[in-house]
């Protein structure tokens, strides 16, 4: 008789040695067959499959209306890319594994890091990406070759405020990015 271990990718034949008549498997055969099919065949057969991106936080909100855009460069949030896998389920921080984007990038630029900071040239929403071109283990072992992407939402607030000193009114405007703007006191004779 033959005792044959197999999962997708290997199969084991072992002879087994019976003691008697009545058909018991040597106890010795029995812990070799299990000892060299644990050690050849691995796991389930499957490796890590990524499914998932989760980015924190998933919504960042810069500046205030009251604040010009101009006052929000600099800031900046770190992000978090957490991937959910399968075979066997977990979710870990794979922040450093993921390429980031920023579809706005003139609104809010991110770095190879997940950094994102505000320019200061422009107000509105943009999205950060964070995705994972192929679908490969530490290992090299293959899956379904997916590209898996999570995102999160950066809003640069609009200023809809003017700039006031004592005695003077300023104007205020948006521009594009890349306009210089000179703001001068209103001359108090144009109306």
């Amino acid at each position: 008789m033959i005792l044959i271990f197999q999962n997708s990718s290997h199969k084991l034949a072992l002879p087994l040695e019976f003691v008697s008549e009545g058909a018991v498997m040597s106890q010795k055969w029995l812990a070799l067959a299990c000892l060299i099919a644990t050690a050849i065949l691995p796991g389930c057969g499957h490796d890590q499959e990524l499914v998932s991106i989760d980015v924190e936080p998933n919504t960042e909100t810069f500046g205030a209306s009251n604040i010009p855009v101009s006052a929000d460069a600099g800031a900046s949030v770190q992000l978090r890319a957490l991937g959910t896998y399968i075979h066997p389920p977990v979710t870990k921080d794979i922040s450093d594994q993921v390429t980031w984007s920023s579809n706005t990038p003139q609104m809010v630029t991110v770095n190879s890091t997940g950094l994102i900071t505000p320019t200061g040239l422009a107000c509105g929403g943009t999205i950060i990406s964070a995705t994972v071109k192929t679908n490969k283990s530490a290992g090299g072992i293959s899956s379904s070759g997916a590209i898996v992407t999570g995102t999160m939402t950066a809003n640069v607030t609009c200023f809809t405020g003017s700039l006031r000193k004592p005695g003077k009114v300023f104007s205020a405007a948006l521009v594009r990015p890349q306009t210089v703007l000179r703001v001068l006191p209103a001359s108090p004779y144009s109306r």
